[in-house]
């Protein structure tokens, strides 16, 4: 008996050693935190920035997606002719540094547009992409002679060609960087930096009337409720909670509100709509209110009982999150269920990122002609650097890339033990490409109406 029991006790030692071991290894090569900083206190304002820079230039030392000499290179002549430029004004060292990060071409490499845009000015205005071009959805007290006009120019220059003139401050495709882009149209500060505007303390915006008539404003940053419509873009669409009781208005009142909008909060939601079950992820995080998992077995168990003829699942605001596996065991009962020519139409947007790319890429490889892709492109490529995350905070200006470190294929396979996240290593999975089977932007003419393009698309020629 005693022989036994330490042959049970040795294995038991034994399997938590190694899975010590292993857990040790898979911390020390991913979660990767940058080196501690031992500057004087800065003198002046070129001495605070040559700090930065110089706790920068360790940077790609640590990000695994400055992965050729040619990314370094690129971001070490950035680094030295900034420094040339010093002192420079906030938002000038700001944007600078965006593009030198840009130069890693990796979609998660970027400042955050958000933490960028509470750092910088805005004026009282917010924007949104649609079909029909960029429309104005909120503005402050004073401004509401802009709500639901669609802008012509910004500084004289079209959107559509601002959006490419910005390329080169954001790294990763054109996509990610249009879901990103009124963070950047926004800010007086950004344009001026970039030289897309005369002065840092207004934007000139034209705007088409009613009449298809042309005027032209000279809008000034304000202060006053900066924060208040937060700097999740999405969130916009759907503002009623953040602008409650505020200077804030909305371009559409809050009972005309879409399916895919009026739960945008939660991180998972779902309703059956006649005979079709509609699924939103829009991260994949737990909250307290709501374990995905556990909730999306509550509607494998409804989707079992109703019976519906097909399903649509959303992830069109899903910008990622920490545990890509959430939804799969749900993918996996959907595949199951969808017999006899039942269909899943899998929405994507170019706000879909990271984690969200992975699960449309696993609904898609899962269910194979069984799924339909319809919206927008996604907001990344199939291939990317991800994971670990950890902050790289400058000392003087606070600015905080993350450090990222496995990389990430789910259009092949990861297979490169060096490179992949060892979980993709294990656990991914040959999707192929996320193009679209039929593209449809959300209308702004739908949403103003409280009506969703790509359900009214789906159900008008399918189902209801």
């Amino acid at each position: 008996m005693r022989k036994w029991l330490k042959i049970v006790l040795w294995s038991i030692t034994s399997l938590i050693a190694v899975f010590a071991i292993f857990g040790f290894a898979f911390y020390k090569r991913f979660v990767v935190h940058p080196p501690e900083y031992d500057f004087s206190n800065p003198k002046n304002l070129a001495e605070s920035q040559l700090q930065d820079i110089e706790y920068l230039s360790l940077y790609p030392d640590y990000d695994k997606s400055f992965d050729t000499e040619a990314k370094r290179d690129s971001f070490f002549l950035k680094l030295e002719a900034l420094k040339r430029k010093l002192p420079a004004p906030k938002a000038v060292f700001e944007m600078e540094i965006a593009k030198a990060l840009a130069y890693a071409d990796n979609g998660h490499t970027n400042i955050s547009s958000g933490a960028r845009a509470r750092r910088l000015n805005s004026v009282p205005l917010r924007f949104y992409w649609f079909k029909e071009g960029l429309f104005i959805i909120l503005a402050m007290e004073g401004y509401e002679e802009f709500l639901g006009k669609r802008i012509v120019a910004l500084n004289g220059i079209p959107p559509e060609d601002l959006l490419f003139k910005i390329k080169p401050w954001h790294g990763g495709t054109f996509e990610g960087l249009k879901a990103k882009s009124p963070l950047f149209f926004m800010s007086p500060e950004i344009l001026y930096a970039i030289g897309l505007g005369s002065t840092h303390n207004s934007i000139q915006i034209s705007i088409e009337d009613e009449n298809k008539n042309i005027l032209t404003r000279q809008i000034f940053a304000s202060k006053e409720e900066k924060d208040v419509p937060g700097y999740w873009v999405p969130y916009w669409l759907h503002p009623y909670k953040l602008i409650k009781g505020t200077k804030w208005k909305s371009c559409k009142p809050e009972g005309l509100t879409s399916t895919s909008i009026k739960d945008m909060y939660q991180n998972v939601y779902h309703e059956f709509i006649g005979d079709v079950l509609y699924v939103q992820i829009n991260d994949n995080y737990n909250t307290e209110e709501r374990n995905i998992r556990n909730y999306l077995k509550g509607v494998t168990s409804q989707m079992r009982e109703k019976q519906p003829k097909d399903v649509v699942f959303d992830l069109r605001f899903n910008p990622g999150g920490n545990n890509y596996h959430l939804p799969w065991p749900f993918i996996r009962s959907l595949n199951d269920y969808l017999t006899n020519d039942k269909k899943c139409w899998i929405i994507t947007g170019n706000g879909t990122f990271s984690a969200g790319i992975i699960t449309a890429a696993y609904a898609k490889y899962t269910l194979g002609e069984k799924a339909i892709i319809v919206g927008e492109k996604v907001g990344d490529r199939m291939q990317f650097w991800a994971d670990g995350g950890t902050k790289m905070t400058l000392p003087n200006s606070k600015i905080s890339p993350r450090i990222w470190t496995a990389f990430n294929d789910w259009e092949n396979g990861c297979r490169d033990i060096r490179k992949c996240f060892r979980f993709a290593y294990f656990d991914s999975f040959p999707a192929g490409d996320l193009n679209m089977d039929k593209e449809l932007p959300l209308s702004f003419f739908d949403y103003i109406n409280g009506d969703d393009t790509v359900l009214k698309s789906i159900f008008s020629n399918q189902y209801l």
